[in-house]
């Protein structure tokens, strides 16, 4: 039995901006946690970016616990903390450190060479080779033959055969709950909450996503049975009331969704359990959102992305404007809180293509907006196309947060100029009376809602107040 210890980092501090409050569990640390465990490994999860615990105080338990692997999970802009940690660790234990998540999948040899205290990169789904690595790890066989990750091999990073595909996602135990501060996941307007996992692959082409290259563009899905099971569980155990689910296009199947719903009603969920999902504007009608209304969902999200129809084209959105429009429309009929998405300063962008954003989601005037820079992460189409012709301000990863730091040249605007309008845009949308008005009734009708909301406009003011006037 070897004793594993998985971190997530605490890196919210570092991205937490408006409609970014959210604190969601670790899904793909829970995932690894339970089958570890299942194979009879002996494991602790410990949430550093929940309780608000820094790389000291998560050293020191480490050091307390004595595992034989620590393991962490990182984005593009959370990189550099992974690789201050995985030195605290090797300094102060001397045990192997693994380190998987998108960015490490984009960049696996990169990434060793650049950190040497990594002495394992992840590249594929982790569910399918935990075991086997933690065994390698152990000395039970060797890293060579362990598929889906970057090693050292004579001193060099190498890479191993690609693993296989999860096919039958069933067949994965759901996340490991009990290892996890449940009470400490909130979403913008629900708390206590927590995530699920319905679906892996994504078959659209947005230029800005590395979903595809990461999980394919082949859809996976879990049954409905099990999702549900899952829920109920989390609802059961503990006291979960809402559930968000990660998926980034929920209704790509409409007979799944439906089939979801009857089977979340025929469990008796809805008025127990709410949840929120992400979908394109293009997949909803009318008769589907209300079903899904009925069977608990409370908050529907879309990608508004751009008012200007050259930039999305440009993005590979897939779609225009006016069927944007309808689906939040379709939403608000359906007495769902919407959502948007949407981003400024994408390649060769002009002034005026930012007004045009910024008339777009005033007009559309979802509940909540996520307004972030176009980021071009490793593996994005974006990533390569900003390389290829020179657009990056910056090769510091930690710059790349997607919610504050313009990282892509504008022709037109620094990056002042640019965070200020991002501000100016912000400012316009939140505070509006009618705005105002509308989330004190979200308060006051939704379970959950009002602790949340309370966190989420206290950490939005407080970004506002950074931000100068432009």
């Amino acid at each position: 039995m070897t004793r594993v210890a998985l971190v997530n980092l605490p890196f919210q501090g570092r991205i937490a901006a408006v409609a970014q409050t959210s604190v969601g569990p670790p899904m793909g640390l829970a995932y690894v946690a339970a089958v570890l465990e299942r194979a009879g490994h002996r494991v602790e999860v410990i949430d550093a970016n929940a309780v608000r615990m820094d790389l000291d105080r998560v050293v020191e338990r480490l050091v307390g616990w004595r595992p034989d692997v620590v393991g962490t999970t990182a984005a593009t802009p959370s990189i550099g903390l992974a690789a201050e940690l995985a030195g605290l660790v090797r300094g102060r234990l001397g045990i192997p450190f693994v380190v998987g998540g998108p960015h490490v999948a984009a960049l696996p040899l990169e990434t060793l060479a650049s950190y040497p205290d990594f002495d394992v990169a992840v590249v594929g789904e982790g569910e399918g080779i935990a075991d086997s690595l933690v065994r390698a790890l152990d000395g039970e066989g060797t890293l060579a033959d362990v598929p889906g990750i970057a090693h050292r091999s004579g001193g060099e990073p190498a890479l191993t055969a690609p693993a296989p595909p999860l096919d039958d996602l069933d067949a994965v135990p759901w996340p490991a709950r009990h290892l996890l501060p449940n009470d400490r996941y909130h979403t913008v307007d629900a708390w206590p909450m927590t995530c699920v996992i319905a679906m892996r692959g994504c078959p659209a082409g947005c230029t800005y996503c590395n979903v595809p290259r990461l999980a394919g563009r082949h859809m996976r899905r879990r049954s409905p049975a099990d999702v549900v099971a899952e829920m109920a569980d989390a609802h059961g155990r503990f006291g979960v009331g809402h559930v968000s689910f990660l998926d980034d296009t929920f209704t790509t199947s409409r007979r799944w969704v439906l089939e979801l719903c009857r089977t979340l009603a025929d469990a008796g969920l809805p008025g127990r359990v709410s949840w929120s999902c992400l979908t394109r504007p293009d997949l909803v009608d009318p008769e589907l959102l209300a079903t899904m209304r009925d069977a608990g969902l409370g908050r529907v999200e879309f990608g508004i992305e751009s008012g200007s129809p050259r930039v999305l084209e440009e993005l590979g959105k897939g779609v225009d404007l006016p069927r944007i429009r309808a689906a939040f429309r379709m939403a608000r009929d359906a007495r769902l809180v919407t959502m948007g998405f949407a981003m400024i300063n994408t390649p060769g962008e002009t002034p005026e293509e930012l007004d045009q954003t910024e008339r777009e989601v005033l007009g559309i005037d979802p509940d909540f907006l996520q307004l972030s820079f176009c980021t071009p992460y490793p593996g994005t189409p974006l990533y390569d196309h900003c390389r290829e012709h020179d657009l990056l301000r910056t090769t510091d990863w930690e710059e790349f947060r997607f919610l504050r730091t313009p990282v892509i040249r504008n022709r037109w605007l620094t990056a002042e100029q640019l965070q200020a309008r991002h501000a100016r845009i912000l400012r316009r949308f939140y505070l509006r009376p009618g705005k105002a008005a509308r989330l004190a009734r979200l308060m006051l009708t939704r379970r959950g809602a009002a602790r949340s909301l309370a966190g989420t406009a206290a950490q939005g003011l407080r970004h506002l107040a950074r931000r100068g006037d432009g």
